[in-house]
């Protein structure tokens, strides 16, 4: 019989103690395994072979993107598994720029924990980070598409995948709108990445109230399960369900601010959690996050 699990219904299949974060090695031969990689999925002598290292790279992700982890060749050996951690990790460490979330300035005194923040959410130090995902939870299956839960999948590995696969076979059902669940972040900056499935509108469409429950749901949803992580102290949520998923994006800014607030003002007693990012992709939406912080400030 299928039900939605809880983080203790599942904690115990996957590993979720924290990964102690360590600088990828430099000395690694980065295009040497590329080439590897590139061999092991293609066969030697392939016309991928004769491409450039920038190819191959975009090849190797592309072939991620799309594996299936219940198929035979979505299950990779011990050795391949860490060709890819290195190669993730060492792009992490050394090919892309860094944002310590601590370090954030406080734009508003009397919301210290909240911080506003432009930019991409899988190179924040942050010790977990909100995916917006789809029902299935595996990731987004489309090599080129642009989407929080495709790049959040692509920087972490295919592990991330992996333990997405492990508890939706327990689970045996989609996962609901406004739940959430976590594994680890791999070889993202984050130590845990929690994924949630917002509501999903036709572009155009009236937000009904249970539209709006539900997004408010997401975000309380990681915010409880992040609380049941003793060493979750910080938390980045992105956008969740303003994309393709069509949530406007006026209203989810107010929805997400007015959840957030409301659950520090009634946060359980154990929580350690004493930081939000909220991570925005344009500059509209930076504004629309500022103005919205600025007035309830200016309200109180």
């Amino acid at each position: 019989m299928s039900r939605v699990l809880t983080l203790r219904d599942y904690s115990s299949l996957i590993n979720l103690l924290p990964i102690t974060f360590q600088a990828a090695n430099k000395n690694i031969n980065y295009d040497g395994i590329i080439r590897e990689l590139t061999e092991y999925f293609t066969g030697p002598n392939s016309q991928y072979s004769r491409h450039s290292i920038k190819d191959q790279r975009a090849f190797i992700r592309r072939i991620l993107t799309i594996r299936d982890p219940s198929s035979d060749d979505g299950r990779y050996s011990t050795h391949i598994y860490n060709l890819i951690d290195q190669i993730l990790s060492y792009e992490r460490d050394y090919m892309k720029p860094h944002t310590q979330a601590m370090n954030l300035s406080i734009r508003f005194k009397s919301l210290p924990y909240i911080r506003v923040w432009r930019g991409d959410i899988t190179t924040l130090f942050v010790d977990a980070i909100v995916n917006a995902a789809n029902s299935g939870l595996l990731g987004c299956f489309q090599p080129t598409h642009l989407c929080i839960d495709n790049v959040i999948h692509a920087a972490a590995g295919p592990r991330l995948r992996d333990d997405c696969y492990t508890i939706m076979q327990e689970q045996r059902q989609s996962e609901p709108v406004g739940q959430a669940k976590i594994t680890l972040g791999y070889n993202l900056p984050s130590k845990y990445v929690i994924h949630t499935v917002g509501p999903q509108l036709n572009y155009g469409a009236r937000v009904t109230e249970k539209d709006a429950q539900h997004l408010a749901s997401c975000y309380e949803s990681c915010l409880n399960l992040a609380a049941e992580i003793d060493t979750i102290t910080s938390i980045a949520f992105s956008c969740i369900s303003t994309g393709i998923f069509a949530f406007p994006a006026d209203h989810a800014c107010h929805i997400a601010i007015e959840t957030v607030i409301n659950w520090f003002q009634h946060r359980p007693s154990n929580s350690k959690l004493s930081l939000v990012v909220f991570d925005v992709f344009s500059p509209e939406d930076e504004q629309r996050y500022l103005d919205r912080l600025k007035n309830i400030c200016k309200s109180k």
